[in-house]
């Protein structure tokens, strides 16, 4: 009996203690998390208030820079004049520093290849890539980045090595250079043997490797990406290639964010929408007066003066209007860059609006 009564009174004061320290526990709804959080040893009365990670909007602010991926090998998509970054990609990215930070100036142009797109945009090297891949699908679904869509169409274009040959069935049984597993060397080959042309080939792992095999005389046939080869042929010091009059695919180049980043694929969407809304209005420098009085309650979301959808995205509501002031439309800067105003002097062709006979169809901003 003594044995029961001191086995009673131990498991008592075990239950005792067990109670004493039992913790108490609070809960907090969080932002986009399970409806209730539970948090341990804390003191009674105490209100949680979670760090909530800054936005895409507010990294960017942090630096006072946009980071902008380019492929700076190619003149065309971005080079330094006077001191002052010049091409398409330079320009596209003066949009988003002028439409996050204020100011078009805040801008920082990153040499990035095509291979290593995914790690810079994982180590925070690039907000954006821009002269990007014309692999949107591949990049998305192996989890490597997200794509914002298309902002400009290049062409893969053959580059020969004689500036009076017109036809590449001039060259058939010689050689050229490709870079080996890609879509560039894939569709060569298609067309190589639909014409029957009997060209061999010298494969590289980089395009940068091809070219110099090309300018090596190693190969008489370059092909890839018809800015790259514009580029390339200004360059060389003779100049007595040419690059043929046909296309052998159309190449629509994708801007990229981080694979994780839904919010800066979202804000840059809407970015680059914008300035295709703003050509397909027509709205210019020299006319933002007359839009300044327009009705339409699209233009006037566009230009801010209905601000609540800027509002949303963090972003000032008058700065299309000042991207416009600074750089223009869209269209104005393809221009300016890539078409006719530029030495490159490329057809939009399928890079068009809808409304022009093209592909890009701007989402409506109501």
């Amino acid at each position: 009996m003594k044995i029961y009564l001191l086995s009673l009174i131990s498991l008592l004061s075990i239950s005792s203690a067990v109670k004493a320290q039992t913790v108490e526990y609070y809960t907090q709804d969080v932002y986009n998390a399970q409806p209730q959080i539970i948090y341990e040893d804390v003191a009674p009365g105490y209100q949680y208030k979670p760090q909530l990670p800054a936005s895409a909007v507010e990294q960017i602010r942090q630096k006072d820079r946009v980071y902008c991926g380019s492929n700076l090998r190619v003149k065309s998509f971005a080079q330094i004049k006077e001191k002052r970054w010049s091409g398409i990609d330079a320009d596209l990215c003066r949009v988003f520093a002028q439409a996050i930070l204020g100011d078009s100036r805040k801008i920082v142009m990153v040499n990035v290849a095509a291979n290593h797109v995914a790690d810079a945009l994982n180590q925070g090297k690039i907000d954006i890539m821009l002269s990007g891949s014309p692999r949107a699908a591949q990049m998305e679904i192996s989890h490597q980045a997200l794509s914002v869509g298309p902002i400009y169409y290049d062409y893969q274009k053959i580059l020969v090595a004689d500036e009076k040959v017109e036809n590449l069935l001039n060259y058939k049984d010689k050689k050229a250079c490709l870079v080996k597993n890609s879509d560039d060397y894939k569709n060569f080959d298609d067309y190589n043997t639909q014409q029957e042309l009997g060209i061999t080939y010298l494969s590289f792992e980089t395009m940068q490797k091809a070219q110099e095999a090309f300018l090596l005389k190693r190969c008489q046939i370059l092909t890839g990406s018809g800015l790259e080869l514009s580029g390339l042929l200004q360059n060389m010091p003779n100049r007595k290639a040419a690059i043929l009059p046909q296309s052998i695919a159309s190449r629509p180049v994708y801007a990229f964010v981080q694979k994780d980043n839904h919010e800066m694929q979202l804000l840059a969407k809407w970015i680059l929408n914008a300035m295709f809304l703003a050509e397909q209005y027509n709205i210019k420098k020299q006319n933002l007066e007359y839009f300044a009085t327009n009705d339409n309650p699209e233009i006037r979301n566009l230009l801010g003066d209905n601000p609540e959808l800027w509002n949303m995205l963090e972003l000032d509501p008058q700065w299309v209007r000042k991207a416009v002031e600074v750089l223009g439309n869209y269209g104005d800067i393809y221009e300016r860059n890539l078409g006719e105003d530029s030495n490159y002097v490329l057809p939009r062709t399928s890079g068009k609006l809808v409304k022009d006979g093209g592909t890009i169809w701007p989402i409506p901003f109501m």
